[in-house]
Order: structure tokens, then sequence, then C-alpha cells
């Protein structure tokens, strides 16, 4: 007996549904997270985390980078371009194939990460943020306890 999985829909509009329903144009200045996200490498070293995340051609003015109890919060909100601010203006495009996506992405801190010395620096389209931790290890006490 050979059994036939049944689609109700073929397999390409599926995935054309899809990509519609995640394409959220908003007016707002909050950052939507169906944009494109940026690339992340998180990195941990002896002492603290690295967060590398790549925003090329984004200005380090317009990044906000929050921390909020265990919650590590970098967003970014782009500056309307003239053209769609001014809509007297004589400019118009007549090709875009880029323009800065606003974002919002959130990490959740381990309970050993020091909020308060969390430091950031942008270089050549890099954020690089460095969230310091304590070694848990380090404060921990062994003991051998011997039974009478």
């Amino acid at each position: 007996m050979t059994i036939i999985r049944w689609r109700t829909q073929p397999q390409w509009e599926r995935m054309i549904d899809f990509a519609l329903q995640n394409q959220k144009h908003t007016t707002t200045s909050e950052p939507s997270n169906y944009g494109r996200m940026p690339r992340t490498n998180i990195r941990k070293t002896s002492g603290n985390y690295q967060i590398e995340m790549a925003l090329p051609g984004v200005s380090k003015e317009l990044i906000r980078i929050k921390a909020e109890k265990d919650i590590l919060t970098i967003s970014f909100v782009p500056k309307p371009q003239a053209n769609e601010a001014d809509q007297d203006s004589q400019e118009t495009y007549l090709m875009r194939e880029f323009s800065p996506e606003p974002f919002s992405r959130s990490f959740r801190l381990p309970e050993n990460c020091d909020v308060e010395n969390i430091s950031a620096r942008h270089e050549n389209g890099i954020l690089v943020m460095s969230v310091p931790f304590e070694d848990p290890e380090k404060h921990k006490l062994f003991r051998t306890i011997e039974v009478n």
C-alpha cells in the first residue's frame, strides 16, 4: 500500500503566503522584527561575553542599547529619508535596492552578568559589546567533610 501525503496547497504557494505574511510595512518609528536581522556572533572569553553584531552603514548615534534586569536589547531606527519626509521634493528614486531597515533584537543574560559595566564600540560596521561576568566557580568553596 502506498501512502501519499495530501497537500491542500502547492509548496510554492505556501512559501509565497509565508513571505507575504512576514512583510510588515509600518510608518511608525517603532522597529519591527520582520525585516532582516543583523548577523550576530557571541563568544565567551575569560571574564566576559563578547557580542559582535554586523551593522554596516549604520551610524553609531542611531544604535540604542538597553540593559534591563536580565534582558539586553539592541535596536536601530533609521532617520526618514529626505524624499520620504518631504512630499514636495523634486528628488525621487528611480531604483532602490537597499535602505536601512529598523530592527530590535533582545538577548537573555545569565544571572552572573555585571549589567552596570557593559561596554560597546562601533568599528568598521561591527558593533562589539563586552558583557562582564563573574565566574560562579570562583565563589564556590569545596570542602570535604569527614564522617565520624
